[in-house]
């Protein structure tokens, strides 16, 4: 009996520890936008538990409107489309609404200009000047800069135990940065917004922003790659 329930024990450990070592299922979405394609990819590769798929735009939307998308544990956002239909609201309501965590990087910020509830997805926005007549709410961009980046809140799980850093990337000003979003990381170059990373919730989806991922001297930078290491763990065990 005794050999039963020890067999039974080291059976349930065996389980738990299977599933603590699972690795997160990923659907990163990328397209409308040229990156250096391989450098992206390996950067992936290289992160810890993680497995993932690729879906480009314009088949990405068909996909994450279906059940194509239930296997997945977490979307990443890399894409640029500014002028997607409005039609495809519903899909980003319906995929907040199931509670999948989401990772938006760099220019995802850009997509969905003309609608407005797409920034409090993502906490923040990119205003591009052809799709608003508020030129004082105009973003501007610069390439290959030299960020400063202060870790705001080293409490959070995406960004503890890091020190502040500098990357070589692209800066986006004039964000607008939703409300009630929860600062994680700064910068005072004066090419770039202040705050530069974030996370919030929206419906049942928890949400990070992260500004970095132009081309691939960003990839290569290990404090990003920690960044996306940690918010990829936060995201997939804290719901």
């Amino acid at each position: 009996m005794k050999t039963h329930i020890r067999l039974l024990l080291l059976l349930a450990l065996a389980l738990l520890v299977s599933s603590c070592n699972k690795p997160v299922n990923a659907l990163l979405v990328v397209g409308g936008h040229s990156y250096d394609t391989t450098e992206f990819y390996e950067m992936f590769r290289s992160l810890e538990n993680l497995v993932f798929d690729t879906v480009s735009h314009p088949y990405a939307m068909d996909m994450l409107g279906s059940e194509q998308v239930d296997p997945y544990d977490l979307l990443i956002f890399y894409d640029f489309i500014p002028d997607m239909p409005l039609e495809d609201s519903s899909i980003y309501l319906q995929l907040t609404q199931q509670g999948i965590p989401i990772l938006f990087l760099h220019h995802a910020i850009c997509t969905f200009q003309q609608w407005e509830v797409f920034q409090e997805i993502v906490g923040g926005k990119y205003v591009m000047p052809q799709y608003s007549t508020d030129s004082a709410l105009f973003s501007d961009y610069r390439h290959s800069i030299d960020l400063p980046v202060e870790v705001v809140d080293k409490n959070h799980p995406v960004t503890s135990e890091m020190s502040d850093f500098e990357i070589h990337d692209e800066g986006y000003s004039n964000l607008t940065v939703w409300n009630g979003v929860e600062p994680l990381l700064s910068t005072e170059h004066p090419d770039c917004s202040p705050v530069i990373g974030w996370a919030h919730s929206y419906q049942n989806s928890l949400i990070v922003y992260l500004i970095f991922g132009h081309d691939k001297y960003a990839y290569e930078n290990q404090s990003f790659q920690q960044l996306l290491n940690n918010s990829i763990e936060w995201l997939t065990n804290a719901m």
